[in-house]
């Protein structure tokens, strides 16, 4: 996860919202956090770096972090480095989930928004621009907590002089799976995200409801799921492509296995029968996600298959026939 204009991954994990975040994302695999140079626990330095060098830095992150392939998840300014990244090393980038980025620095309106901001740096009024729905003289006073631990106000003055790296050249060079994430009021505009994926060959556009600029302010839930579901379907595909690729074992040395009906309730497996049982019990698709640490994607395909392999046409349909078999008292494993 590549943070935006600054960040500190000790203060940001005292933020409830910020650290179930993290923690929810985590159920998708390890997720690996960097301060980027200059900001948080990471150096001071004197000169900021160039977007070739946080290209480096990330480099450096995996390594250290033995992560040889990974989903990157850029965040606002976070982004423009990730796409630079996967220009840069197709061969470690398994995906790439851009939320809240431009391929370009904020336009002069926006700018001058930026600059009075750092001109109050431990002020707090970071908040009013990244989190407007929370910024309120509690949310300040934390926010000025996290700006004087995140950046000095020399470097954050620096940090938005630097927003103005523009990635346009590289979109194009980009060859992984991409989803562009975007809040609609944002401020980042909405025509900003269009245009990136409209750049990217076969990228994925996601337009969420809300106003903060910040993931995990909000409705912090739909851009989990949205980030769970793509990064699950990208491991189910090179899980895929790890098996074609694998030997397969001959008869002689390979324990036979019971062939399982294609329809029918013998047909449901085992990951899908919890999913039957919650149905059956009257739980939404967000609630059956919650249940079984599933993303709601997840929970969609699962019904899918269970639909079609029981000839029902509804959740009524599908709850009336767990009934009937009694499986909606079932444990919910």
């Amino acid at each position: 996860m590549m943070p935006g204009l600054v960040s500190h991954l000790d203060v940001q994990w005292q933020h409830t919202g910020y650290r179930r975040f993290v923690r929810t994302l985590e159920r998708g695999g390890r997720l690996i956090r960097l301060d980027k140079r200059g900001t948080g626990l990471s150096d001071p330095t004197s000169d900021l770096p160039t977007i070739d060098e946080r290209v480096a830095d990330l480099a450096a992150v995996m390594t250290a972090a033995r992560s040889r392939r990974a989903v990157l998840f850029g965040l606002s300014d976070g982004g423009r480095a990730a796409i630079a990244f996967a220009a840069a090393h197709p061969e470690r980038t398994q995906g790439l989930i851009l939320y809240g980025t431009s391929y370009r620095g904020p336009r002069a309106p926006i700018m001058r928004r930026y600059r009075s901001m750092v001109r109050h740096w431990g002020e707090g009024r970071i908040a009013d621009l990244m989190a407007p729905s929370t910024a309120d003289p509690r949310a300040r006073q934390a926010a000025g907590a996290f700006e004087r631990a995140a950046a000095s106000p020399a470097m954050a003055a620096a940090l938005v002089e630097s927003l103005g790296h523009d990635v346009h050249d590289l979109m194009s060079r980009v060859a992984v799976p991409t989803l562009v994430l975007h809040r609609e009021g944002d401020i980042v505009p909405v025509a900003d995200a269009r245009l990136v994926a409209s750049h990217i060959a076969g990228a994925e556009l996601r337009i969420l409801p809300g106003r903060d600029h910040l993931p995990w302010i909000g409705d912090w839930q739909s851009v989990v799921d949205e980030v769970l579901a793509f990064a699950g379907h990208l491991g189910q595909a090179q899980l895929g492509r790890r098996n074609q690729q694998t030997p397969r074992t001959t008869a002689s040395t390979r324990p036979a296995r019971p062939v399982r009906p294609a329809s029918g309730w013998p047909s449901l497996t085992d990951a899908e029968l919890p999913v039957v049982r919650m149905v059956g019990k009257g739980l939404s698709n967000r609630e059956i996600a919650t249940s079984l640490f599933l993303s709601r994607y997840t929970v969609e395909t699962h019904l899918k298959h269970v639909f079609a392999k029981l000839g029902v046409q509804s959740r009524a349909q599908l709850a009336a026939l767990a009934a009937d078999r009694g499986t909606a008292p079932g444990p919910d494993t």
